[in-house]
């Protein structure tokens, strides 16, 4: 190449170069620009600082989330983000320790002072030589994210609140149900025997306060139910004429006690049937009943009931209450129905009550898709109005009994029923409740699941009343290992008997095999009644009301017998006579208790024993049956049969010795 030349290739070279540096030039800033497009489209924020914490560079996002401006940034140390100044030192020392950090956890501050969580990704920038020139990273806002696990928790927390509550009320009612249960079904068993002037007033007093305790825990219950959504509503024919006519009849005493008039008036247009809740709409009025007699001092009380109008098949009801008690403030109306409201400071010092029966009132009229006012004026009474729906039907509501007693429930003969309970206050309670209904029912108790277990194993029952709280094995796990036995033992009718009157008790019980449930202080009528459809559905036999009945009441023994063998020895008469007085009732124990045990050859050894003193009686045909019993018991065949011919033995023995004890007393006056 001639010297010349030289010049010419270097020109050429040069603007190739020049070109080509050009076209580099423009390509790296079409992808600057393509890049700082990219971080400008970001939501999350993206920074570069430098060592000393300033910022170099950084995206929209970054101002839209700290709230400066590009030029305020700029000059603004990164230090002034942060809520807590120190946790930018513990930052960049985990950065520069491990060259990054991922989604580390931080509080930063916005101009205006919020307060933002964030997570912040990070690492360390060098440069050629390895020398730390700043850092890099993404902040992710999280404070909405952080506000919604904030509310789980809280929801979290006040779900486990509630549940700690439902139990909190669960065993509430349950130490407080059992002694009430005790206590109201003593009084029950107290006012059917004869009583002074003092002894009933005294009585009566013990009723009420049973009853107003009683009414507090339901109160705060109900309450409890319906805060909580669970509270169930039930859809089944009734009569509201008898429901109400059957309320009022029931509150009329509590009326009377005060000298106010309580009135009825039911418009001849209601149905005869509808479908609906009978339970809550006798709650309701038992509400606004309870509060109008609670509240009037003189003169009356009227429940009203109408027919507003019928479309199709749904029938609007009008109910009203209305007294001539105190009434309510005009300040009060508005709040009436609110939780833990009284009309005056003063109402629970004086009256007494929780607040909740009308806020009951208002919520289960809202669930029946009703509505509620109030009218009143203080001095002149109140008047409670309510309008519900119901569904008009043409179903049968009359109960199909086929034998009845005085009380309208069915008799059911020597039915052998099996109670478990494990207080024996309640044990007594509940085994007098039923015997003063069916005298010949034969009762047999159990203190817990695992005696209930055994004597099913020894007996048969025609039912089971299963306490659902017992200690070693509580009635819910008893009815499950009975419902895993083979054979007709696995399907006997059970009835959950519990002092828990809360959200989801009936799931539990029928969950676990139970049949029906009813809860503590138990109703008699309620108890029987439900212990009579559990042995309808069951096919139970009951007794044929044309059949001859064992005679038990006014059993006069026959003692000609007696008297032949004793001549005219009275001494020897009256001795005999003292004998049969002792030993017999020991007999008698002796007889219940073997049987319920299994222990043939024991009922034997008594039935044996018993002969003579039946022949001395002259109790021709129980001796019959004593014999019969022997003959069973020593073969073991018919054993299925003893419990009902020893409770038959022991109603009529019973009865007998009352009589002969009379006669000794007869032959003592007469020696006297």
């Amino acid at each position: 190449m001639s010297e010349q030349q030289f010049p010419e290739l270097l020109r050429e070279l040069l603007s190739k170069y020049y070109l080509h540096s050009k076209s580099i030039e423009r390509e790296l800033y079409k992808s600057e620009l393509k890049f700082r497009s990219l971080l400008e489209q970001l939501t999350d924020a993206i920074y570069f600082t430098s060592v000393d914490g300033k910022f170099i560079e950084f995206n929209r996002a970054t101002v839209d989330l700290l709230g400066y401006s590009s030029d305020e940034l700029r000059e603004l140390n990164v230090e002034a983000t942060y809520v807590n100044p120190e946790d930018r030192d513990k930052f960049k020392a985990i950065v520069t320790a491990n060259g990054e950090v991922i989604d580390y956890e931080l509080k930063l501050k916005s101009k205006s002072g919020d307060i933002i969580d964030c997570l912040v990704t990070s690492t360390v920038r060098y440069d050629s030589k390895g020398v730390i020139l700043g850092y890099q990273g993404i902040i992710r806002d999280i404070t909405l994210r952080k506000k919604a696990e904030s509310l789980q928790r809280a929801k979290d927390l006040a779900e486990q609140a509630n549940k700690f509550k439902a139990e909190f009320l669960a065993n509430m009612s349950h130490e407080i149900r059992t002694p009430i249960n005790a206590i109201i079904g003593m009084v029950h068993l107290l006012h059917q025997t004869p009583l002074s002037s003092k002894q009933q007033e005294y009585l009566q007093a013990i009723d009420s306060s049973a009853d107003n305790l009683l009414q507090l825990i339901n109160d705060i219950l109900d309450f409890s139910k319906i805060e909580a959504g669970k509270l169930q509503l039930e859809n089944k024919s009734f009569s509201i004429r008898k429901v109400i006519e059957q309320l009022v009849n029931t509150m009329r005493f509590k009326a009377d006690e005060k000298a106010i008039e309580l009135k009825l008036n039911i418009d001849e247009n209601v149905p005869e049937s509808v479908a609906g809740d009978p339970l809550r709409l006798n709650q309701i009025m038992l509400n606004l009943i309870s509060n109008a007699i609670k509240f009037t001092h003189a003169g009356n009380i009227t429940v009203t009931v109408r027919l507003i109008d019928t479309i199709n098949d749904k029938a609007r009801m009008y109910f009203n209450v209305r007294d001539t008690g105190i009434g309510i403030a005009p300040d009060k109306l508005n709040h009436i129905f609110e939780s833990f409201t009284q009309a005056n400071m003063d109402t629970t010092r004086i009256y007494g009550g929780t607040g909740l029966g009308l806020s009951i009132v208002k919520k289960l009229i809202d669930m029946l898709n009703g509505a509620i006012m109030v009218k009143s004026k203080p001095g002149n009474g109140s008047e409670f109005i309510f309008e519900i729906d119901f569904t008009i039907t043409r179903d049968a509501i009359e109960l199909d009994q086929a034998s009845s007693n005085d009380s309208g429930i069915p008799e059911i003969g020597a039915c052998r029923m099996l109670l478990a309970d494990d207080y024996p206050i309640n044990q007594l309670v509940t085994t007098e409740l039923l015997k003063h209904t069916w005298r010949e029912m034969i009762i047999d108790v159990a203190n817990n699941g695992k005696e209930v277990l055994e004597l099913l194993s020894k007996n048969d029952y025609e039912l089971i009343l299963m306490d659902v709280q017992m200690p070693e094995m509580n009635g819910l796990d008893a009815t499950r290992e009975i419902r895993k036995l083979q054979g007709p033992k696995a399907q006997i009718p059970i009835v959950a008997f519990t002092a828990y009157a809360t959200t989801g008790e009936v799931d539990k019980c029928l969950e676990a095999g139970m049949d029906d449930y009813i809860s503590k202080p138990v109703d008699p009528a309620m108890l029987c009644r439900k212990i009579v459809e559990q042995l309808v559905k069951r096919n139970y036999q009951f007794p044929d009301p044309s059949a001859p009945k064992l005679a038990i009441e006014g059993v006069s023994p026959d003692l000609s017998y007696l008297d032949q063998m004793t001549g005219e020895d009275s001494e020897l008469k009256f001795k005999m006579i003292n004998i049969m007085l002792e030993e017999t009732p020991t007999e008698l124990e002796l007889l219940d208790s073997y049987c319920k045990a299994g222990n043939w050859d024991g009922v034997r050894a008594v039935a044996h024993k018993m002969k003579s003193s039946l022949q001395y009686m002259g109790l021709k045909e129980t001796l019959e049956l004593a014999k019969s019993i022997e003959l069973a018991a020593r073969e073991k065949v018919d054993v299925d049969q003893l419990p009902e011919r020893i409770n038959n033995v022991i109603l009529t023995c019973k009865a007998a010795l009352t009589s002969l004890s009379a006669e000794l007393e007869k032959m003592q006056e007469n020696e006297g």
